[in-house]
């Protein structure tokens, strides 16, 4: 299934082209039908402007995170903190940005850039490296490492790993394969390559020897390993040739005696024709790279940036299967030792490629375009005062697919009258009349919902919902389909009290809710399973812990985070938030039986 005019912002990391790179796979598939926004800095932002020159695309620039592991011995431990408290402050900085520009997008998928994302849209993670592998002499803080990733991961609604969930046939081992996952929403995709054109696979096109594309962050070690292949290359017989990843200039250099050419760096058409050329590749042991060759199931000379844990782990990785040749780097290495090694490794086998990849995203991607119908559901007595307010809140609601229905239950004010004032200006509004009974209201209700329903809100006549309450709602419920959620309910603000002390009570009772399957002023439940359950129409106090406990045997209870819902805190003003908290415990605890056709004490 295609995805057709949606707004797409795509955040990539600029440390190193492989993220753009492999990025670019999505980008290219994405782009014909949709409108995209690219953000990424440097070197990166440079590459994918040439990349995709002449296309409908807009870029913004985005300062990045500071190169880690970088510098030697002491220095190194030194820049390792420094730069983990810049990156810190970058991404709250991320953060805050997005938060700007979101509205404008109903997509976020961001490759190796942890701040940007949403609770508002639908916001997907790309990356290979879910466990850090610690430098030496910090493998006891892994632990840290694996916590502040899962943070920044859970922020996001999916995690997209291009890898292989069978860990033999891995791509990137341990990285990716963690116990953490059994607590994120995440999904192994495969091969992630911008080598996925499978027609330039011909091996009869082989007409470069050796082809060595030198790209990674860390300049530190590059000006040095270029010079030391370059001396290296002079040796080999053949054709040979460099591509350096820098895409601050194009001019390409030759060394005509040596038979070899230079390039900074290659637009993607030409990358391609030079890696369907190339016999044998020598390079970083870069995770994009490792899946480069897979896809095309090349030879390959990988050297490991030093001091970079990850591409030390994935070279020890490959070279304990064979797939590649790892080189060392140091002064004075062979070349020719690592090609005479070349016979003796075979190509990453692989069972599904890039194409398959990129469909599987973008049917993933459509599951979180579902848009819920919602009832909400107002059982009212008594409440001309509040219900305007209510009713006035929803008419502003910034959703299509809901419905209002307000069940006036016995009461002796204008209550049925102020709120059929409201349906003229609200197409989607029911106003009934019940027996007297929060219970029967509800009921009622729930009778008559559009058969299109698939949740029903239970909303307390006090209690408003601001614009944005339904797209947070269907935007929490995409985000957890697979959970096989039943009931919930959210976090809940006072309208009618700034105090501090009012604050503090009610995040006291969202955490009193949230851990005891509770709720207070809204709960929310799946339409056809509340319609078998119905609530208990000899209760009208505590019903609402009768329905979620029966609710609980269909599903799970949630707890939605959210600014969007608020109440009046008139009882507690009256009552004493202390006193309120243990008068509802006591009726918690009451023994139904005794609760049965008692009376509930309103305050109005």
């Amino acid at each position: 299934m295609r995805l057709y005019n949606k707004k797409l912002l795509f955040a990539i990391s600029s440390l190193g082209l492989g993220h753009a790179t492999r990025t670019l796979a999505l980008i290219h598939h994405l782009k014909e039908n949709n409108e995209i926004t690219i953000i990424s800095y440097g070197n990166a932002l440079n590459f994918l402007k040439k990349e995709l020159d002449g296309c409908a695309i807009h870029f913004i620039s985005m300062v990045d995170y500071p190169n880690l592991e970088r510098g030697r011995g002491i220095r190194f431990y030194y820049y390792l903190v420094l730069d983990l408290i810049q990156t810190s402050r970058i991404i709250k900085q991320e953060r805050k940005q997005t938060k700007a520009i979101e509205k404008e997008y109903d997509f976020i998928i961001s490759d190796g850039r942890y701040g940007i994302c949403s609770t508002q849209i639908p916001s997907f993670l790309i990356s290979h490296q879910i466990s850090f592998v610690p430098p030496a002499g910090l493998s006891l803080f892994s632990f840290v490492s694996d916590l502040g990733n899962y943070l920044s991961f859970r922020t996001f609604d999916r995690l997209l790993i291009p890898d292989f969930q069978d860990f033999d046939h891995s791509l990137a081992g341990k990285l990716s394969h963690t116990k953490m996952l059994q607590y994120l929403h995440h999904d192994y995709i495969g091969l992630l390559s911008s080598y996925h054109d499978e027609k330039i696979c011909d091996e009869n096109r082989e007409a470069i020897d050796y082809l060595f594309v030198i790209s990674g962050y860390l300049q530190e070690h590059k000006e040095h390993f270029v010079t030391v292949l370059m001396e290296q290359a002079k040796k080999l017989t053949g054709v040979k040739i460099f591509v350096l990843g820098d895409a601050s200039h194009d001019e390409i250099s030759y060394m005509p005696e040596y038979n070899i050419t230079i390039y900074p760096s290659v637009s993607s058409e030409i990358r391609k024709e030079l890696f369907a050329r190339a016999k044998v590749i020598i390079s970083r042991t870069g995770y994009t790279t490792v899946m480069d060759l897979a896809e095309l199931g090349k030879k390959a000379i990988l050297f490991p940036t030093p001091n970079q844990t990850e591409q030390e782990y994935l070279a020890e990785f490959h070279q304990g299967k064979m797939h590649f040749v790892i080189g060392e780097e140091h002064h004075g290495f062979d070349l020719s030792r690592f090609v005479s090694q070349l016979p003796q490794t075979t190509p990453v086998p692989v069972r599904t490629k890039t194409k398959e990849a990129l469909a599987y995203v973008e049917n993933m991607m459509q599951s979180y375009l579902e848009t819920h119908f919602f009832s909400i559901i107002i059982p009212a007595y008594n409440e001309e005062k509040y219900i305007i307010h209510t009713l006035e809140n929803l008419s502003r609601m910034e959703y299509e697919n809901f419905e209002v229905i307000v069940v006036e239950n016995g009461s002796d004010d204008c209550t049925y009258k102020v709120a059929n004032t409201y349906k003229e200006e609200m197409s989607n509004l029911k106003v009934l009349q019940s027996h007297k009974g929060v219970s029967k209201a509800k009921n009622l209700g729930l009778s008559k919902v559009d058969e299109r329903s698939d949740w029903v809100v239970f909303l307390d006549a006090d209690t408003i919902l601001k614009p944005g309450f339904l797209h947070n709602l269907n935007h929490y419920l995409n985000k957890h389909k697979d959970d096989n959620l039943s009931v919930g309910t959210c976090e809940i603000s006072a309208y009618d009290s700034t105090r501090l002390y009012t604050k503090w009570w009610l995040k006291f009772y969202d955490l009193g809710h949230r851990l005891s399957k509770t709720s207070y002023s809204l709960q929310i439940a799946k339409t056809d399973i509340a319609q078998s359950i119905k609530f208990d129409e000899a209760l009208n106090y505590s019903e609402d812990l009768k329905f979620i406990r029966q609710m609980q045997v269909f599903g799970r209870f949630f707890f939605l985070e959210t600014k969007n819902v608020q109440t009046s805190v008139r009882r507690f003003e009256k009552d004493g938030y202390f006193r309120t908290l243990m008068y509802w415990n006591i009726q918690a605890l009451t023994p139904e039986f005794l609760k049965k056709n008692k009376n509930y004490r309103s305050i109005r």
